[in-house]
């Protein structure tokens, strides 16, 4: 074993990237980079004890010479008995750097979850380097300035330690060929840009520069993580409890002023990770959505199908309403005891009790009659749907008639949410809505002889 398989070997257990037995797939290109990890893992397989294959990817972009390229390989991996997997693929129209990333990735998952496998890509600190640059001219969180992670999920990377020289001095030791793709070699994409012109002239100005700049984007990587975990600790103590009548399909909402008052690096990653949930691509919104929450109101759109909403106090992501299938749609069904599909996955329970026996049978009757009303004092003309202009509410207890929507908008519920909550009514008059329950006169007394519950619940499965 030489220093560079040594220096290989402990990059790997430093970062915990293999246990005894894993199957590893070496994305194996030809290059040069890729050409180095292969050598390296099959010269290490009975130290790591590990079982290696090779996957090849040819993106059918450059004819020939991908074709050759794919010889190469495939001669590689038959003289060292390695068995690959290749594929070659048919390129659309316009097909570049992006498509053809998008389609290597989801090959080797496809072949890691049949293989139950790792797998194993060739980047190395020039890499990380010119990704760090890439991202900080582009405008970058901390997340990432922390460039390429040794792990991610089923990939490793365990010549993120070696720089450029190191890889071609350890490919010269060793005596082994590789390819060269002519693309890398122009200054077409904008990585080549950085790694032709400027990582050579930091180095020329400051020797040691990618490895500074490794050394940066793991101390980032460090300071990502406690981010993290100060991020998750603020949304868990922001949280507002969700009202179970609510269907589960709604995110969860906060306590803007809460988040708000938070270091403001730590509020800033609550709210990339909040944008992640539903839009990963878009996480550089957080900045945009910190103004909304500092201001205390307004919305910030992160796709097609969802806003980040800040309004009465509280902070959430939410599909406009005309984005939710469900509250477009007329909603009605017959008041009737038993149980009935609601909107957005609920369902509604309607139960009738013999009020003579559950006074006599319960410990807690009064109490229970309270959630009650008096089935005989509503009207036969009622059924249950969703709301609808000019619907009128006085709930038991509240002394005061008011429109149906600004109940709800007093409760704060979700814009998303109000449209799909099944009421019961006669006509414009609300008998019964979700979190306030009945409307005044109508509720069970000493008179009763049968009463009927109402609750709104999750589906079951």
């Amino acid at each position: 074993m030489n220093e560079f398989e040594a220096r290989t070997a402990e990059y790997v257990r430093q970062h915990h990237m293999l246990q005894k037995g894993d199957t590893v797939i070496v994305a194996l290109s030809g290059g040069a980079d890729s050409t180095a990890l292969f050598r390296c893992l099959l010269s290490l397989g009975e130290t790591l004890c590990i079982t290696l294959r090779a996957a090849h990817v040819n993106h059918g972009l450059r004819g020939a010479d991908a074709d050759a390229d794919a010889n190469f390989v495939r001669g590689q991996c038959a003289a060292c008995g390695v068995v690959l997997d290749e594929t070659k693929l048919t390129p659309p129209e316009h097909a570049g750097e992006a498509w053809g990333r998008e389609q290597r990735y989801l090959f080797f998952a496809q072949l890691a979850r049949r293989y139950g496998a790792k797998v194993a890509t060739a980047h190395t600190a020039n890499d990380n380097a010119e990704t760090v640059l890439f991202r900080l001219a582009r405008g970058s969180s901390v997340r990432g300035a922390a460039g390429i992670p040794p792990v991610r999920e089923r990939y490793i990377r365990p010549l993120l330690w070696a720089q450029r020289a190191q890889i071609e001095a350890y490919l010269a030791h060793c005596g082994a060929a590789y390819v060269t793709d002519a693309t890398n070699e122009t200054d077409l994409y904008a990585r080549n840009r950085i790694r032709h012109g400027v990582l050579p002239a930091l180095e020329s100005a400051h020797p040691g520069a990618v490895q500074n700049l490794a050394r940066f984007a793991g101390e980032m990587a460090r300071l990502s993580e406690y981010l993290d975990a100060q991020a998750d600790a603020l949304l868990a103590q922001a949280l507002l409890p969700r009202a179970a009548y609510l269907p589960p399909g709604l995110f969860p909402a906060y306590d803007a002023a809460m988040l708000a008052a938070s270091p403001p690096p730590v509020r800033r990653t609550a709210l990339a990770n909040l944008i992640a949930r539903v839009s990963p691509e878009k996480t550089e919104l957080a900045a945009e959505a910190e103004r909304v929450l500092c201001r205390g109101s307004g919305t910030v759109q992160l796709c097609e199908t969802h806003v980040f909403r800040v309004a009465q106090g509280r902070a959430s992501i939410e599909a406009p309403p005309d984005a939710v299938p469900w509250t477009q749609t007329e909603w009605c069904s017959p008041f009737l005891p038993g149980v009935y599909d609601a909107p957005g996955g609920m369902q509604l329970v309607v139960q009738l009790l013999n009020c003579e026996k559950t006074v006599n049978s319960e410990k807690d009757a009064g109490n229970h009659l309270k959630l009650c009303a008096d089935y005989d004092r509503i009207k036969q003309n009622v059924c249950f749907r969703t709301r609808r202009s000019g619907d009128r509410f006085r709930p038991a207890g509240r002394g005061v008639t008011k429109p149906l929507k600004k109940w709800l908008s007093e409760q704060k519920l979700p814009p998303a949410a109000r449209g799909m909550l099944p009421v019961l009514a006669a006509g414009s008059e609300i008998l019964w809505a979700p979190g306030f329950g009945f409307a005044e006169g109508l509720m069970a007394d000493e008179q009763t002889k049968t009463a009927v519950m109402i609750k709104l619940q999750q589906m079951e499965e």
